[in-house]
């Protein structure tokens, strides 16, 4: 009797192992890693690079994360109080200045068509080095100095495993201790 139920049982196993999978489709993953630049070398490859407060953000209406920022300090490739459209990354504070160098894309970026309230088709350009192209700003109570005035001041949280500042800039922690990310405070 027991290898009647084989009999009887190996077909139906056998088609339950070979059902094709309507549910699944292939999925492709890029993983990258951020590259180490220079300062000044990352400065060249900008096309952009200034001081921003960010006014606004979207991660709905457009096919990647964009923010809209107003230019207060320019150093490479814009004016001070243009209207800047950038992204792709996640995370950026809205109403914080970070200091952006940024890279324009090919065209321009235009919204979902499904979508109805944003800021149109718009001019964007890209953080790069897998975001670490842009820095955020504070105001920080970290630095070396013998009184409150020395130790506080306006600061660019800057990842020094990825960007190499020049000796001349110092930097809070001191390089010899480890952080996260290698992510220091410059004044």
């Amino acid at each position: 009797m027991t290898s009647t139920w084989r009999v009887l049982l190996f077909p139906i196993v056998m088609m339950s192992l070979f059902q094709p999978a309507y549910a699944q489709q292939a999925q492709t993953v890029t993983l990258a890693e951020p590259g180490i630049i220079r300062l000044e070398k990352l400065f060249q490859m900008a096309d952009t690079v200034a001081l921003v407060k960010v006014l606004s953000g979207d991660t709905q209406n457009y096919p990647k994360v964009i923010y809209k920022a107003e230019v207060v300090k320019t150093f490479k490739g814009a004016t001070v109080g243009q209207t800047i459209y950038f992204g792709p990354y996640v995370g950026t504070r809205l109403g914080w200045e970070y200091v952006l160098f940024l890279r324009n894309a090919a065209k321009p970026l235009a919204p979902n068509p499904t979508s109805s309230v944003n800021y149109g088709t718009v001019y964007y350009s890209e953080v790069f080095n897998e975001g670490y192209s842009s820095m955020e700003t504070s105001y920080e109570c970290v630095f070396d100095g013998k009184d409150i005035a020395q130790k506080c001041g306006d600061g660019v949280r800057v990842c020094t495993d990825y960007i190499k500042l020049p000796k001349s800039l110092h930097a809070s922690p001191p390089m010899t201790e480890d952080t996260a990310f290698g992510c220091r405070w410059v004044s």
